[in-house]
């Protein structure tokens, strides 16, 4: 009986031991750390604050305060919530007492009642949004039609065009003027809102709408009826997908094309047109495959089907230029060929960079006269045209490329479009 009580005072005593030792390894020697602290860094005429406090080691009170000079201004002070490791606040410096300019942020952190830990970030504060003054924008914009803005900003900032859900950036051209060219994506509603965003160094956002009108484009639908086309299209089909495919039918080889490839495909066009050169690489008006008949135009809403039942559906964005078997193609302006290979459903495919991203594709080639790097002049012979990728016959599929989306080709054939919409974008 006597050992009975001599252990149990033994596990009582070791336990007390283990539970002071993990307390004091706790205060001493567990130092919390401040994740988030990277936040208060830029602030902001108002910003969302979240800082995660690992491990917890018996914090119980977080105080947020900044010093600018001799000024101690409270950004917050509050409890640790329990079982939850982070703080989240609203830091609207101008409220605050804070004055635009350098200060430094200390998050201070008191444990056990006694302890504290402090961490100072350097910080700027910036409560001035950034003005944009426009000097250029289009009046009116066709659905998948071009435009451009030309804008002068207070102080440097990334500005960019949204309209239809996409974002087409910028580029500085000097003297705080940035200009962008940007597309209006086909299925854009006429009453959506083109607008010119800019945002400064901390995270400072002007919004203005342009007020340019987006005009309605009428696209052709189409129906093409697949049966019949097998022979032809199954060796195709499978060349684009590549590996054993031997278990699915037509059908569904021409869907798994049709669909996945080609967001895949166009996925891959967006990386290279957000690529381009911070400069103006072409001149005048882009121009046609010579003595081309058009088979088909940008825009147009495909339905296919096969026994008269729609299997797949798509859009074509650009347009299909007839002329001889295996033409010559020319370049449609000067720049550099930033894409030069097979392109799935667009088969041997060269891209060609004009700057301030603007580009041009040439699609369903036989094969190429350069390669990626190579300056090219307007006119030049990149290549000839034939059937590869999903091409029925031997055409050339022609695209335009604004900010990696694909617009209509037919204005940038226009010389009169040219002087009156987008040169303006590139004059003082």
């Amino acid at each position: 009986m006597q050992g009975i009580k001599k252990l149990i005072r033994t596990v009582v005593f070791l336990a007390l031991v283990g539970i002071v030792g993990f307390t004091l390894y706790n205060l001493f020697f567990l130092k919390p750390k401040v994740e988030g602290l990277s936040s208060l860094e830029k602030l902001p005429k108002k910003k969302e604050i979240s800082l995660i406090i690992s491990p917890r080691a018996y914090v119980d009170k977080v105080r947020v305060y900044a010093l600018q000079g001799s000024r101690e201004v409270l950004l917050f002070e509050g409890s640790l919530p329990k079982r939850v490791n982070e703080v989240r606040f609203t830091l609207e410096p101008r409220k605050a007492g804070l004055k635009d300019g350098d200060a430094k942020i200390i998050v201070e952190l008191r444990r056990f009642y006694l302890l504290k830990d402090s961490f100072e970030v350097s910080a700027k504060v910036d409560t001035q949004p950034p003005r944009v003054q426009l000097l250029y924008a289009p009046y009116v914009i066709l659905q998948g039609g071009s435009g451009g803005i030309r804008a002068k900003l207070s102080e440097p900032a990334d500005l960019f065009v949204e309209v239809g859900g996409r974002r087409f950036r910028s580029y500085d051209v000097g003297n705080g003027v940035r200009i962008a060219l940007f597309g209006v994506p086909v299925d854009t509603s006429t009453r959506d809102v083109v607008k010119v965003v800019a945002i400064d160094e901390v995270g400072n956002r002007t919004v203005i709408p342009l007020g340019t009108g987006i005009k309605r484009n009428h696209f052709k639908s189409m129906r093409i009826e697949l049966r019949g086309k097998e022979r032809i299209m199954i060796p195709k089909l499978k060349t684009i997908l590549g590996g054993d495919n031997e278990e699915l039918s037509f059908v569904e080889l021409f869907k798994k094309v049709n669909e996945e490839v080609r967001r895949e495909n166009e996925k891959k066009i967006a990386q290279i047109g957000s690529k381009s050169a911070g400069q103006r690489l072409w001149r005048g008006r882009f121009l046609q495959l010579r003595n081309s008949k058009v088979i088909s135009r940008y825009g147009e809403k495909r339905t296919y089907t096969y026994g008269g039942r729609v299997v797949s559906r798509s859009r074509h964005m650009g347009y299909d230029l007839a002329s001889v078997k295996n033409a010559k193609v020319p370049a449609a302006n000067s720049g550099v060929v930033v894409f030069a290979g097979d392109l799935g459903i667009y088969g041997n495919t060269v891209i060609i960079d004009h700057g301030y991203g603007l580009m041009s594709l040439y699609a369903h080639l036989a094969d190429f006269r350069v390669k990626v790097g190579d300056k090219v002049r307007k006119g030049q012979v990149i290549g000839y045209t034939d059937t590869t990728g999903l091409a029925f016959g031997d055409h050339l599929h022609f695209g335009v490329l604004v900010g990696g989306y694909e617009v209509t080709p037919l204005e940038w054939w226009d010389r009169k479009w040219i002087r009156t919409r987008i040169e303006p974008v590139f004059s003082d």
